[in-house]
């Protein structure tokens, strides 16, 4: 489709601080104008432009989620890189960061440009990726940081497994500060005991941010210490920065309680304690939690009901509309607030296009319907993962449209005529 034009449309760009109905015209992929009540008189664009009504819903920059497990290469019969892409673009997600704890990890230059080309050929949505802190995620040897950031990696993580030695985390630091990526630290052991989050981040603030000051991102926080901690540091003026995701700012321990533990709810960090998902709430809404992630981690049925379960739950197609029912609808954060976590303040973490509206840029846009209440059903999932702790909830907004580049990737609209409106939404 060489041009769209949405209208009638309550545009919110926190990166700009706009609210304001107006249209947008999209053309050739990269939003040409923003106005109340656009006219389109050039009859070549007329003829091949798309018009969508946008009356009630919320025009966005597209969502951006920085903590996705897409398991492709080695773990495929999990999720690919188009299942997940399709989940993103589901959930209203137009850009993803993937973690680099594949088989083979992605720990090296060649692997990184590998991946890349593989996304580039499968991905509906703008894919990214982080590379391994150390080689084969073991915590002894540095990455070729260089390398791996010339090749396109955005990040440095070894997702599930904390760079205990101290030395080795001051290399990365040293070479991550060079070359500008933020370390991303893993705070919790992959097995129990799950204690080890508020001391490492504590250990890493005091021995490595102290001494080199390169950015940390904190993925995942979930302990009421942990938030402290980093509320201490940011007060200091140290880089950091810090995530939550939806099911630690909306469950706790309580759910895991019974005879028998439904896998669903085990993941890494764990479910902690009333006082701890108080504390992540608070996090958000003091803005000591920059950003919210899905960290999306799929596992097959068999997998989640074996004796050993793996951790992790999925999150793409749920995260927006437990942030917009949990913290919005519940007035811990506002709409624009919610928003920037999910895309100005993401894309500025890790230098990545997007996160914003604005002439001239490309459009990534995602549509939502704010009112739409519906029931998670984690079967009809674009996923292939099913271990969602959420089925059955009740949530309120959903994603209508996903927009990339200009492409409509997702609808949940109608074509009438050349023309998109709202479906007959039955509340399902």
């Amino acid at each position: 489709m060489e041009a769209l034009l949405i209208k009638n449309g309550r545009v919110l760009d926190p990166a700009s601080d706009l609210d304001q109905k107006l249209d947008i015209l999209v053309v050739w992929g990269k939003i040409k104008e923003m106005a109340p009540e656009i006219k389109v008189d050039d009859s070549f664009l007329k003829e091949r432009m798309m018009v969508i009504d946008a009356t009630n819903k919320i025009i966005t920059p597209g969502l951006i989620d920085v903590h996705v497990h897409a398991r492709e290469p080695g773990e495929e019969y999990k999720e690919t890189i188009r299942t997940v892409s399709r989940a993103a673009a589901s959930g209203g997600f137009t850009t993803i960061i993937c973690a680099p704890n594949t088989i083979p990890p992605i720990d090296n230059p060649w692997r990184v440009k590998r991946i890349i080309e593989r996304a580039r050929k499968k991905s509906l949505v703008n894919f990214f990726t982080y590379a391994c802190i150390t080689k084969g995620m073991k915590g002894k040897k540095v990455v070729n940081v260089e390398g791996i950031k010339r090749e396109g990696a955005v990040g440095l993580t070894d997702d599930g497994f904390p760079v205990r030695d101290i030395k080795v985390m001051k290399e990365a630091a040293k070479l991550a500060k060079e070359f500008s990526l933020p370390i991303c630290p893993h705070c919790e052991e992959v097995k129990g005991p799950f204690l080890l989050e508020a001391k490492l981040i504590k250990r890493y603030i005091r021995s490595v941010l102290r001494k080199i000051p390169t950015h940390f991102h904190f993925f995942h926080l979930s302990l009421k210490e942990s938030v402290r901690l980093v509320a201490e540091a940011k007060r200091e003026g140290l880089p950091v920065s810090a995530e939550a995701t939806p099911h630690h700012f909306t469950l706790s321990e309580r759910e895991k309680m019974g005879e028998k533990i439904n896998p669903n709810f085990l993941m890494n960090p764990p479910l902690r304690s009333l006082e701890d998902v108080a504390a992540i709430r608070e996090g958000l809404r003091e803005n000591v939690i920059d950003v919210i992630a899905s960290d999306h981690a799929p596992h097959t049925k068999k997998e989640k009901n074996s004796q050993h379960p793996p951790l992790g739950v999925i999150g793409l197609e749920t995260t927006l509309g437990l942030v917009l029912t949990h913290l919005v609808k519940s007035k811990i954060l506002s709409l624009k607030e919610a928003i920037r976590k999910m895309t100005i303040n993401p894309a500025g973490i890790f230098g990545i296009e997007g996160g914003r509206l604005g002439i001239g840029l490309p459009a990534d846009i995602t549509i939502i319907d704010p009112d739409w209440e519906w029931t998670v059903k984690p079967n009809l999932f674009e996923s292939k993962g099913r271990n969602c702790p959420f089925a059955g909830w009740r949530l309120w907004g959903k994603a209508v449209m996903t927009i990339v580049r200009g492409e409509v990737i997702m609808s949940r609209m109608e074509k009438i005529k050349g023309r998109f409106i709202p479906k007959d939404l039955k509340k399902s």
